[in-house]
Formats: C-alpha cells, sequence, structure tokens
C-alpha cells in the first residue's frame, strides 16, 4: 500500500500535504520551496508544465496557458484547445493532481496512491463528480471529497480545548467563497450550516484592477488589450493585489499596440472598485447565521482561510462583521489541505481497522481529531420533478433539504404499469435547488430506470432511494418492491427543453400543439469588451427579450471567448434571461478570442424542433475562423438559423460566412447595437410579412 495525502485542488493555488514521521499534518513543499503551487497548465512543444513554471509563461503573456479552469468544473460544455487537442476541467484538473501527486512522491520517496481532495463547500453534484473523476484520472484512489471550510475546521480542531463553541470558516480562495458555520465540543465536529458562490474569489479582485487598467489605457491610446498583452497585464494585475497588501499604492506599467503607459493603483482605490464584492461575502455570511438561527455573539472565532483573505481590506471587513478580530495561527493558504490529510489517515485507519478487525497500528488521526467525530452537512437541497397534487403545474419536490446531515437518504415509492413487450421505463429527473419552481433549480440529469421484471400484474411498485454520500455525492438506486430486483439505471443527460418544458402546467404540455421558437445568444466576453461595449451589448440583448413574447419564444445565454461557457440554458421566463444577461462579466471565460460558440449551439438546438435562431455577436477577430466557420455550416445544414453581428474590428467577410443568409450577417456601431438587436426580434417575431423568422433566417 502507497502513502496518501491530502489536497486543496484550488483555482488559483494548490496545496498538497501529508502526515509526517511526527504524526502531524504537514504540507509538502514544491521543488522552489514553497507550499503552494499554482493551479495552471502550460502547452509548449513538450509535455504540459504545470505549477511555478507555468505561470512564468503566462507571467510572459503566453497565450498557450490554461487557469481558473476550476471556476467550469462540471460543465460538460467547457473546452480549451491546445496543439491540436481539446482539455476539458478534469481533464486540466486531472494534470495538477498529477504534478501534485509527484511532488508528494519525491518528497516522501514512496508512491503515493490515496487521497482526500477537497472542493468548495457550495460545489453541485456535477463538480463533485467531475473533481473525484479528474483524481483517478490522475492515477489516484480518492478516498473522499470533502468541503473546503470543513477541511479547515478539522485543522482548526487539533487546538486543544474541552470547551464547546461555534465558529465560522470565512474561505475566500482565487476563485471560490465559502462560508461555515461549525460548532467544536469535545466530543464532536458538526458543520451547522453552510453557503457559499463558486464564482467569487480573488480572481474578482483581480479582474476589477484589469478592468480599470485597461480603461485608463484605452482613454489615453484608444488601444485594446488582446493576446499576449492581455495576458500579462492579467498576472500584473494579481501580482499588483498582492502588492496593495502591503503597500498603499503601487505602479503598473501598461504595454499595448507600441503604446507604455504606468498607472498608480493606491489601496483606498482598490478597495472603492471592489467594495461590492465584499458586500457580497457579507450577504452569505448572514445567510449562513439565519440558517443556523444563531447572531455574531454566539460566534466564538471566526477562521480567515484561502489566499484572499491576507488583503487588508477583506480582514476589516471580518472584524467590521463580526465585532471581533479574524483568528491567526491558522494558516490561510494550508489549512485546508492539513484538514485533508487529517481525514486521509482518518479514512485509511478506518479501512485498515475494518481489515484486521480493530487491530490496526496506532491511530494518528484519532489523536489529532482529539476524539472528535466530524459530521458534514449538504450545502444544496436535493430534489425530483413531481407534479402538484391537483395536476396544474409542475413543482421540484424537495426530499433532502440544505444542511442536512451527510450521508443522508430518502425513499419514494412509484407505482408503474407496466408494456406487455418490456419496455417498461422509469424516468426521473432529479434536481439540487431550494425553491420549489422547476426554473430555478439545477438539473442533474435523467435518471433512467429500466429492466423491470416479468410480473403476473398490470402494475409494478417501485423503491427508489436518493441520497448523498459522504462526499456529498447524489447517489439513486430502485429495487420493485415485490421482488427486491434492483433495477437497471442509466444517467442520462438533460434535455435541451428542459427547464423551459416544466414552465407551463401538465395538462397544457400534454394537449399543446404548437411549437415554441427557440433563440440563443452568443455574446463575445473577451478583453476587448470590456467595459462599455459588454454593457451595450447586455441593453441591446434586454431590449431584444423584452420585444418578444416569451410564452411562444424561449430564449438562452451562451458567453464566449477562449471557452464557451452557457450562462442559460433556454427558457420562457423573462426573469431568469434578463438576470443571466445581468450577470454577464467580461473575460468570465477568458481574455481572448480562441473559442467559438457553435458546437454549443449544434448540441443544444439540432435536438430541438421548430423555429430556432442563434444570434452571435462580436467586437474582433477570432483566433481560428477557419473552424468556426465549418462549425457554422454544420449548424445551416441543420437548420439552425445563425445571425452575425459585429462591431468595432470584426471581419466583416467573416460575419457573412458564419450567418445563415446575406440578410442575418448585420456590421453595425456600438451605439448602434440596441437598434439592431430590436429589429432582428421584430424579424422574428413577424417582421413586415407576419412570417416566423421575416428575412433573416431560413423560416418564412
Amino acid at each position: 500500500m502507497g502513502a496518501f495525502v491530502g489536497i486543496d485542488l484550488g483555482t488559483t493555488y494548490s496545496v498538497v500535504a501529508c502526515i509526517n514521521s511526527d504524526g502531524k499534518p504537514q504540507a509538502i513543499p514544491t521543488a522552489y520551496n514553497r507550499t503552494t503551487v499554482p493551479s495552471v497548465v502550460y502547452f509548449g512543444s513538450g509535455a504540459p508544465l504545470v505549477g511555478e513554471d507555468a505561470k512564468q509563461e503566462q507571467a510572459a503573456g503566453n497565450e498557450s496557458v490554461a487557469s481558473f479552469f476550476k471556476r467550469n468544473m462540471g460543465d460538460p460544455y467547457f473546452v480549451l484547445s491546445f496543439n491540436g487537442r481539446d482539455y476539458t476541467p478534469v481533464d486540466l484538473s486531472a494534470l495538477v493532481l498529477a504534478h501534485l501527486k509527484k511532488q508528494a512522491e519525491d518528497y516522501l520517496k514512496t508512491p503515493v496512491t490515496d487521497a482526500v481532495i477537497t472542493v468548495p463547500a457550495y460545489f453541485d453534484n456535477a463538480r463533485r463528480e467531475a473533481t473525484k473523476q479528474a483524481g483517478e484520472q490522475a492515477g489516484l484512489r480518492v478516498l473522499s471529497i470533502i468541503n473546503e471550510p470543513t477541511a479547515a475546521a478539522i485543522a482548526y480542531g487539533m487546538r486543544p480545548s474541552q470547551e464547546t463553541q461555534n465558529v465560522l470558516v470565512y474561505d475566500l480562495g482565487g476563485g471560490t467563497f465559502d462560508v461555515s458555520l461549525v460548532a467544536i465540543t469535545p466530543h464532536e465536529l458538526r458543520v451547522l450550516a453552510t453557503d457559499g458562490d463558486h464564482s467569487l474569489g480573488g480572481r474578482d479582485w483581480d479582474d476589477r484592477l484589469l478592468i480599470q487598467l485597461q480603461h485608463q489605457f484605452q482613454a489615453e491610446f484608444g488601444a485594446d488589450l488582446v493576446g499576449d498583452d492581455f495576458n500579462r497585464l492579467l498576472v500584473q494585475a494579481e501580482e499588483a493585489k498582492r502588492t496593495l497588501s502591503d503597500r498603499q499604492s503601487v505602479p503598473v506599467r501598461v504595454t499595448a499596440s507600441g503604446h507604455t503607459a504606468t498607472y498608480t493603483i493606491t489601496r483606498e482605490q482598490f478597495e472603492n472598485l471592489s467594495q461590492d464584492l465584499l458586500e457580497r461575502t457579507a450577504q452569505l455570511t448572514e445567510s449562513v447565521l439565519q440558517q443556523a438561527h444563531l447572531g455574531w455573539r454566539d460566534i466564538a472565532n471566526v477562521v480567515p482561510v484561502g489566499g484572499s483573505t491576507r488583503m487588508p481590506m477583506v480582514r476589516a471587513w471580518v472584524e467590521r462583521m463580526s465585532g471581533k478580530p479574524p483568528m491567526g495561527g491558522v494558516h490561510p493558504d494550508e489549512a485546508v489541505a492539513l484538514g485533508a490529510a487529517i481525514q486521509a489517515a482518518f479514512e485509511i485507519e478506518r479501512e485498515q481497522s475494518q481489515r484486521l478487525g480493530g487491530g490496526a497500528p496506532k491511530p494518528v488521526a484519532k489523536e489529532l481529531l482529539r476524539d472528535r467525530r466530524i459530521q458534514d452537512v449538504t450545502a444544496h437541497t436535493l430534489g425530483l420533478i413531481a407534479e402538484s397534487e391537483d395536476g396544474s403545474r409542475y413543482i421540484n419536490s424537495r426530499l433532502i433539504v440544505k444542511n442536512s446531515p451527510i450521508p443522508a437518504e430518502q425513499g419514494r415509492p412509484y407505482a408503474m404499469r407496466l408494456r406487455p413487450d418490456g419496455t417498461t421505463e422509469l424516468e426521473v429527473f432529479v434536481t439540487q435547488g431550494e425553491s420549489d419552481d422547476p426554473q430555478a433549480c439545477t438539473y442533474l440529469g435523467l435518471y433512467s430506470f429500466t429492466d423491470f421484471p416479468a410480473l403476473n400484474a398490470p402494475e409494478a411498485q417501485v423503491d427508489v432511494k436518493y441520497g448523498y454520500d459522504s462526499s456529498t455525492i447524489v447517489q439513486v438506486e430502485a429495487v420493485e418492491h415485490s421482488t427486491g430486483k434492483p433495477l437497471k439505471l442509466e444517467v442520462k443527460p438533460v434535455p435541451p427543453d428542459v427547464p423551459a418544458r416544466f414552465l407551463g402546467s401538465p395538462r397544457d404540455q400534454r394537449g399543446r400543439g404548437g411549437e415554441p421558437m427557440t433563440v440563443y445568444i452568443a455574446i463575445d466576453v473577451s478583453g476587448s469588451m470590456c467595459g462599455e461595449p459588454l454593457a451595450q451589448a447586455q441593453q441591446a440583448a434586454h431590449e431584444f427579450v423584452r420585444q418578444l413574447d416569451m410564452k411562444t419564444t424561449a430564449i438562452g445565454l451562451i458567453a464566449v471567448s477562449d471557452a464557451v461557457h452557457i450562462d442559460q440554458q433556454a427558457t420562457h421566463s423573462q426573469s431568469e434571461i434578463e438576470r443571466a444577461i445581468d450577470r454577464m462579466t467580461c473575460c468570465s471565460t477568458g481574455g481572448g478570442n480562441s473559442g467559438h460558440p457553435f458546437d454549443t449551439i449544434y448540441d443544444l438546438l439540432s435536438p430541438l424542433s421548430g423555429p430556432r435562431f442563434a444570434i452571435v455577436l462580436a467586437d474582433g477577430v477570432w483566433s481560428y475562423q477557419d473552424r468556426a466557420i465549418q462549425q457554422a455550416k454544420r449548424c445551416h445544414h441543420a437548420e439552425i438559423n445563425v445571425i452575425a453581428v459585429g462591431f468595432g474590428s470584426a471581419d466583416q467577410q467573416f460575419l457573412r460566412a458564419i450567418a445563415s443568409t446575406e440578410a442575418g450577417a448585420i456590421y453595425t456601431t456600438q451605439g448602434g447595437l440596441g437598434n439592431t438587436f430590436s429589429t432582428i426580434a421584430r424579424e422574428l417575431s413577424g417582421g413586415s410579412d407576419g412570417k416566423t423568422g421575416g428575412k433573416l433566417g431560413r423560416y418564412s
């Protein structure tokens, strides 16, 4: 049996830890004698480089670098391409984990086979399963997936104390924010409530500096920062943020398009730029206190975790919220990995005890935990889509509510009418979400049960069990009641018309004849769109939505730059799509133009019937135009109507090549986007000829 480790797989930096020869948890140093490893991968001519070497390539402005991909874990549509090969977030994370595995093996002088890997507490099921898959792809046996704040609380719990106290773990990392309230007693470490935001972290503070510097540079020279210039400035913004933790101001030298300028950013200016980000952490923190029915007077300590808590503004904010200074003595970068190493020791020792009948070696983890039992909770309610009692609407039927102790399990009985030909199938849409509104939920998949036994009865009784395991990963199984036979389970992808199909009433759905029009808006969010261009695009998208009949039209939203992200599946809910438009941020999928949306558009729209449109907005020249044109034509052949809108430095010939018709290629100005999108909306809803699609698409 090889060695085991605990791994904090971070958005910006990762840490691997072990239990050393003294029986204490210890972060394992890198070849550079640091404990943090940049979660960055560089794709040169040879084998991929990971960590500090890759970070140096990024600092030099090299575009063949992948970073911040943890934010896209579990997203089946996120792909980055390097040297002719596509990489998913699982692939990229596996490269980082394999690097950490080798780092530990070099230090420990023995193979590393087992690991506990941490994730943000607010990660949903898809992200947790993707993390586990990445670990296995890296050659590790993943003992469990545990929450980052819980791991930090385990590290904190090593302190000798016989008192019962409530501790709030404030975990602000590079890409995610979690807050957990933990009760520590002499016998137990129990999570009371947890909340978070997997798209809020130190990277967002970097982006505020980046956008400010871009604005100043554009105002002075009228030049955009793209490609190498953008990547270089991204690293400079991160370095400036770190410097402002120690100094009151920092000069930043910006070079692009043959121009060079130096701008001074003050700490006060930086704090003003990012005040709203701190307020978002405060809202989530107050939410956790409310969920646990506690106030600040009930909290003994606030434990700051994650490198971003080093910023003076964050520590001052925590003190202002809580009325007490954040606790020292817990290493913000290493605490999560140290707690994961203790958890790994505990799970290995439990396995040994079970195998040897209680005769396992000295229980290191038990001593480190001081005999405390660990009890975590789920951050998301598990449910399924069902009809309301009166059959008037679809609802999200909640099975296991948020903050329930894990593992947890609930059962539901079903009566199934059996088909004589043996093709009986039970389909269940499993969800995560707090609302009973199906539009506000995350869909884990279509869980399909088949292989029913032959019965001398017209109906079968099916017992379905839904649950969270100790890694908060969803487990679903079903048996036929009378025979006890397990049914065959296949988890299928969520159909493209979900959640839109659950917007109306079940009765209307069963009797409806017409089919809605489906439109996806794909917006370029690369570096050149930062500031006013994106704001104008968002306003234009709002005007487009408001001019269409949402009863007969489903609208979705896609962000594209270096990668593609579905910000909103097609929905008939105007409030849902408008909120998605408001949430769009510059550089959310990278700062360059190496991606294209047409593969995603095809996957989303090709299975659907009825009129289907994709409106693609770009303000510059895309890196791989031939590939984009080829995939756009694939959409044309599937009768998906592409409308191409460009402004700024967009290539008009390229717009004509990706559009389905000559009239569907539109070049406008930044100020003219609103009128352009309004015109498109009128055309799609009937235009002057009163027919769906007007002159922009093939439907007429």
